[in-house]
C-alpha cells in the first residue's frame, strides 16, 4: 500500500480520490450501452508528462502537466504538484486547473500521434505554456468500444520541448511563478475502449468528483440495491466552509481508514486552485459512534497524516436516522445492509483537526456541521 501511495502522490492523486470518478463514469458507461450506436462518443485525447522536480522554499515537489482535448468541450489544461511525507502513508498535493471556453490550442497528429503542439495563447493569462511534442515510439491496438463497435486505441510516448513555460499560480510563497519544464509525455487517443476507464489523473477533476457525504451516502437512492457496489463501512464528512472539506472513510473490506482534506477556489475567470491532503491511518482513527447520554452519540476522531493531517476532533448528534431493506453488490452477489445516518457537528479536539497545507493550513472551526454514515452489513 505504501507502494501505491508513492505512485498516487507522483501523479498527484491517489485511489480513493479517484473511486469516485470512476464511480460517475461508470455510470455514463452504463447508460450510453443503452443508446443507439455511434450516438454516444467517448473519444478522448490527453497528453500527461512525466514527473519533474520543482523546489519551494527546500521542498521538493513532483509536477506534471495533463491536456485533454473532449468533443464539444475543447480543451483544458490541469498542473499538478504533489509530494510524499517520509513514511510514504500520506501525501499532499496542488492543482491549477485552467478550462477556458477557447485559446487552449492543443493539434496533433490524428493519424499516428507522431506530433503534437500546445499554445495556451493569452487564454490562460498571466499563464503562457507554448511547447511541441515529438513522439519516440507509438502503439496502436484494436479494441471493443462500449457501444459495441471496434475501435483502435492509440498511445505514444516521446519528448517535449517548449518555447514558454511560464505558469503563474495564485498561490505563495508555494507556488509563485513556475519556470521549470518537463522532458518526457505521454499522448493517448482513446475511443472508449471497453477493456478500461480513461481517467486523465489530477487534483482538480477529483476534488470536482468527490461526493457530498450526506448526499453520496445518505440521500435517497432508488437503485441502491440493485446496482450500488459495496463501497464503504462507514463516512464521516465535514464541511468547513465553501470548497473546504474534512472527511474519513473506511472502505469495504479494506482494513484501514482514508482520512483526507480539501480546499477549492474559482480564480476569475476560468482557473481553479486545489489542495488536497490524503493519509492512511488505523482503523481505531474512525470508531463509531457510541451512545453517551439519552439522545446524545458522539465519536472520537484522530488524525494520523504525520506533519500534514493532525489533530483530533468529536463528532457529536442525535439519534441516527435508520433505513433498513437495502443491499448493495459485492462480487457478484448482494449483500444486505442497514444505513444509519448520524447528523450533528464535528468539534476541534484539544489538539484541533488541522490540514497543514503548505499553501494554506486548513484548522476544523467549532461547530462544523457534520454527517457520518454507518452501514450495518450483519453477519455473513
Amino acid at each position: 500500500m505504501t507502494a501505491l501511495l508513492m505512485l498516487a502522490a507522483t501523479t498527484a492523486t491517489a485511489s480513493t480520490s479517484m473511486a469516485p470518478s470512476l464511480r460517475i463514469r461508470a455510470r455514463a458507461l452504463e447508460r450510453a450501452r443503452t443508446l443507439p450506436h455511434g450516438f454516444f462518443s467517448l473519444t478522448t485525447v490527453y497528453l500527461q508528462t512525466a514527473p519533474v522536480a520543482v523546489v519551494r522554499n527546500g521542498v521538493t515537489y513532483d509536477m506534471s502537466l495533463a491536456v485533454s482535448a473532449d468533443p464539444g468541450f475543447g480543451s483544458s489544461l490541469d498542473v499538478s504538484l504533489g509530494r510524499i511525507q517520509a513514511d510514504g502513508l500520506a501525501f499532499q498535493a496542488h492543482d491549477y486547473s485552467f478550462s477556458p471556453q477557447s485559446g487552449i490550442n492543443f493539434r496533433y497528429d490524428k493519424k499516428g500521434l507522431e506530433t503534437a503542439t500546445l499554445d495556451t495563447t493569452t487564454a490562460i493569462s498571466p499563464s503562457r505554456i507554448s511547447g511541441a511534442f515529438t513522439a519516440t515510439s507509438a502503439k496502436a491496438h484494436t479494441c471493443r468500444l462500449y457501444d459495441g463497435r471496434m475501435g483502435t486505441k492509440i498511445v505514444a510516448k516521446g519528448t517535449l520541448a517548449f518555447d514558454t513555460f511560464d505558469v503563474v499560480t495564485p498561490t505563495a510563497p508555494f507556488f509563485g511563478t513556475i519556470h521549470t519544464q518537463p522532458l518526457k509525455a505521454t499522448i493517448v487517443k482513446d475511443l472508449g475502449c471497453s477493456g478500461g476507464v480513461v481517467v486523465v489523473f489530477n487534483t482538480a477533476n477529483a476534488v470536482r468528483a468527490i461526493p457530498k457525504i450526506g448526499a453520496a451516502l445518505a440521500g435517497p437512492a432508488a437503485h441502491e440495491r440493485y446496482v450500488q457496489p459495496c463501497f464503504v463501512n462507514r463516512a464521516l464528512g465535514a464541511k468547513v466552509g465553501a470548497g473546504r472539506f474534512f472527511g474519513f472513510e473506511k472502505g469495504y473490506r479494506f482494513p484501514e481508514i482514508f482520512q483526507y482534506s480539501f480546499r477549492t477556489k474559482q480564480v476569475p475567470p476560468d482557473e481553479r486552485a486545489s489542495s488536497f491532503i490524503e493519509a492512511l491511518a488505523g482503523r481505531t482513527t474512525l470508531p463509531k459512534p457510541v451512545k453517551v447520554a439519552p439522545g446524545r452519540f458522539e465519536a472520537a476522531i484522530h488524525a494520523a497524516g504525520g506533519g500534514f493531517l493532525t489533530g483530533s476532533a468529536t463528532f457529536t448528534s442525535g439519534p441516527p436516522a435508520v433505513r433498513t431493506g437495502l443491499s448493495c453488490r459485492s462480487g457478484g452477489r448482494l449483500r444486505p445492509f442497514t444505513r444509519l445516518t448520524y447528523r450533528g457537528t464535528l468539534e476541534p479536539g484539544p489538539a484541533p483537526l488541522l490540514a497543514a497545507f503548505d499553501t494554506l493550513p486548513l484548522p476544523l472551526h467549532e461547530g462544523t456541521p457534520a454527517t457520518y454514515v454507518v452501514r450495518d452489513y450483519g453477519r455473513r
